[in-house]
């Protein structure tokens, strides 16, 4: 290649240091465009290598949890190694004998992780030697399972060595982080999404570092483009405590914001379940984008539970009774991850004084008296009733004939009191019930031994159920030695550390389990969430237990003559816990916050809450008006923000995906243009007429980017380096390139300090310089 020779350029000593027109000016890091890196501060390196060796740290963290995956099970000694040899490179230890030093702490590591005993006698060295001897052979003659652990090992921190000192050296030497930080981020989302891992806490922590490195390594960036003055030691820790600052107070926002949101989980597991769940929101024209809530109310179909409820205030039926008492309707035992299931076998029919539901020698309590009256327009032919039923005293249908109590028939299974099909619905009924009331100390000394088929039924779970629910449940369980004290333990457990609340549960995905996603996830919920979580709980510790509903007991209206009026509505449709005794048969328990007891004089040790004291818990008041605070307005702004962005997403969303895909397109076509230099050159090159310093300020702002791009490909310069000392100094491999490299500092050198007597450069020979120097370096 020719040399070039812009115009005008005999006025100037191309390759002489001491030419008569201008001297060579010093490229230092007061000038207005500042060198790549603000000195060699050691401050800087170490605590740029620090954060580095903290996102090492992010990507071992998870490994003991997955050591079936991983057989990593434990992450101090890899922690000691990295944190060596990063050392070794923040402190400039010479390129020769840094490698030594990283050799030497491998064979040291094989050393401590498979002969910890003989390590400091060295014995093991000599049998490493022989096993690496034989391994060389099994890897020429491809046995690669032959391998020995120890050779294995060696190979994977050795690749992790390697992989350190070119991240660590991209770090302090070209300033790039952005790209291992998002590499960290990628990594901990896929062992959520693949390996179900909880790395939520390590996404958190990886942002932190991420903004303090970037805060480190964009420096001198930050003050090219706001024409910061140069920082000293002083200023350049002045801007590190500004940096920490900003991001421990974002920290503290996120972490006061998401304080204020509870009991609403802000940020849920990533899952593929949860992420094809969004996807099919969005897409599927049958489901569409409904934000409808289910109302409250009883209903027969509990095979899926979940999502939030909008109260009901209708009135279901009124009644008198003797004494206040939960409505029973029936029980179901068949879980499978998502709700409740029953195989009903054929009902019989009622006989009076029938065996109870609870065979429990419970102390003799006076019989209860209840009858109830359906509302007008919600007649049904389901009997609920307070406690094990006697007789039925009197049925009037729903056209007031009465009908005889012989056509009533019970599920012995469930519990279930109807009339045939065949019937008109009830209008009226009365009955005479006994009422549960345990005795806690006897169920505390029943520790017999269960039926066969109480256990082949009322121990069923999901072969899916994930692992931590029965953790969870053993630990709660851990001082509990009987069944009615593990019983009492987890209902106190759910009671004490989970909020009740109507609208703030979310549906679990697809293939989540409901218990899991309440337990873990949401942490909030109502008494379907709470009853089924007891109930999963009991079971996976050993215990046999039901779920029930019916009606919580609902309004008092008056009382006279001994009988209480109540009002029930649709919002007191409630379930709870029967566990099952081996002397004193099926006992009830009450997990929900809010909620008393299903006893009227229940004995047991319970967190019980006064109807003063529960006005934003229960179902029945949630209609009450209450006094919102600022934060409880923001959040009910946010969640009607959030569900219109769902509505419009969902209005055009074919628009949007069509915007999506022309976007990733453009922004493929910068990227490709902006790494083979075109943005940069097309200006120059359709960018016409003459161009002196003192009266152009963008083409020396044009040749500041040239060099920038320059200083990120062949390495940083020195503060005490001119262009041309720093172009003598490069190794290329074309003397063409180092022509040009050379013909393009004095050009700028002549623009940018205005040296009387220079040549007019144009901006095309500028471009015609730069394109010189990408041909030759490509």
């Amino acid at each position: 290649m020719q040399p070039l020779e812009p115009r005008g350029a005999k006025a100037v000593a191309p390759y002489d240091s001491a030419a008569p027109v201008f001297a060579p000016a010093r490229f230092n890091t007061s000038d207005t465009f500042p060198a790549v890196r603000v000195g060699d501060s050691l401050l800087r390196d170490v605590l740029i290598s620090l954060l580095l060796f903290l996102l090492l740290a992010e990507w071992l963290r998870p490994l003991p949890d997955l050591a079936d995956v991983s057989e990593i099970y434990q992450i101090q000694p890899f922690l000691v190694l990295f944190g060596l040899c990063i050392a070794i490179d923040c402190f400039r230890v010479p390129y020769a004998w840094s490698w030594v030093a990283k050799g030497a702490l491998n064979l040291l590591f094989i050393g401590f992780m498979f002969d910890r005993d003989g390590f400091l006698d060295g014995g093991w060295l000599v049998d490493f030697g022989g096993k690496l001897a034989m391994d060389i052979r099994h890897l020429t003659e491809m046995h690669l399972d032959l391998i020995s652990a120890e050779t294995r090992t060696l190979l994977f921190i050795f690749g992790w060595t390697l992989l350190i000192s070119v991240i660590q050296a991209l770090m302090l030497q070209r300033q790039h982080s952005l790209l291992f930080v998002g590499a960290t981020l990628l990594y901990l989302v896929g062992l959520q999404l693949f390996l179900g891992a909880d790395t939520v806490q390590g996404i958190f922590r990886t942002l932190g570092y991420g903004l303090l490195l970037l805060a480190l390594l964009n420096l001198s960036r930050i003050r090219q483009t706001y024409g910061i003055a140069t920082l000293r030691a002083k200023g350049a820790l002045i801007w590190l405590a500004v940096s920490l600052a900003i991001v421990i107070a974002l920290a503290c926002a996120g972490w006061y914001a998401a304080d204020m949101a509870k009991p609403l989980a802000l940020m849920k597991p990533v899952t593929w379940e949860r992420l094809s769940d969004r996807l099919l929101t969005l897409y599927n024209e049958d489901a569409g984008l409904s934000t409808a809530v289910a109302k409250s109310g009883y209903g027969n179909d509990d095979s899926v539970l979940g999502g939030p409820l909008q109260p009901d205030s209708g009135t279901v039926f009124t009644a008198k009774t003797t004494e206040v008492t939960y409505w029973r309707g029936e029980s179901k035992s068949f879980y499978d991850g998502k709700g409740w299931q029953l195989d009903e076998p054929a009902s019989e029919p009622f006989v009076s004084s029938a065996p109870a539901l609870s065979s429990a020698s419970f102390s003799a309590d006076p019989l209860v008296v209840q009858e109830v009256l359906w509302s007008a327009g919600t007649p049904g032919k389901q009997l609920f009733y307070g406690g094990d039923v006697q007789r039925i005293d009197g049925l009037l249908s729903s056209q007031g004939e009465p009908l005889s109590p012989d056509i009533v028939t019970q599920n012995r299974v469930s519990g279930r009191m109807a009339l045939p099909d065949i019937s008109s619905p009830l209008s009226y009924y009365k009955i005479t019930v006994k009422p549960v009331h345990p005795d806690p100390a006897v169920l505390s000394a029943d520790t017999g031994a269960y039926p066969a088929d109480v256990t082949a039924v009322y121990l069923q779970l999901p072969d899916s159920l994930p692992r931590t629910i029965r953790t969870l449940a053993e630990q709660v369980t851990a001082g509990a030695a009987t069944p009615y004290a593990k019983a009492v333990a987890i209902e106190q457990y759910l009671r004490s550390n989970y909020t009740y609340s109507l609208d703030k549960p979310t549906k679990p995905s697809r293939n989540e389990d409901f218990v899991s996603h309440f337990l873990f996830v949401d942490q909030t919920g109502y008494c379907d969430h709470f009853s089924t979580a007891m109930a999963v709980m009991l079971r996976s510790v050993g215990v046999p237990a039901r779920w029930v509903k019916g009606f919580a007991p609902g309004d008092l209206v008056d009382t006279e003559d001994g009988m209480k009026a109540i009002t029930v509505r649709n919002q007191d449709a409630h379930s709870w816990v029967e566990v099952y005794f081996a002397n004193e048969g099926w006992v009830p328990f009450e997990p929900t916050p809010g909620f008393t007891g299903t006893g009227g004089d229940h004995t047991r040790a319970a967190v019980t809450i006064s109807p003063e004291e529960r006005p934003t818990m229960t179902a029945s008041l949630l209609t009450t008006p209450t006094v919102k605070n600022i934060s409880d307005s923001s959040l009910e702004w946010l969640q009607n923000f959030t569900d219109k962005a769902i509505q419009f997403v969902g209005m055009y969303r074919g628009y949007l995906l069509a915007s999506f895909v022309l976007f990733i397109t453009v922004l493929g076509v910068y990227l490709a243009l902006r790494r083979k230099g075109l943005l940069t050159r097309l200006p120059l090159l359709y960018s016409a007429g003459q161009a002196r310093a003192g009266a152009s300020q963008p083409v020396v702002r044009f040749m500041d980017r040239l060099w920038l791009q320059l200083f990120r490909k062949y390495g940083a310069i020195s503060a005490h380096q001119t262009l041309r000392e720093y172009v003598s100094a490069l190794r290329l491999d074309h003397a063409s390139q180092q022509q040009a490299l050379h013909e393009f500092a004095l050009m700028y050198e002549a623009v940018r300090y205005d040296v009387a007597g220079r040549p007019a450069y144009s901006k095309r020979e500028i471009a015609a310089v730069w394109n010189a120097i990408q041909k030759t370096s490509s």
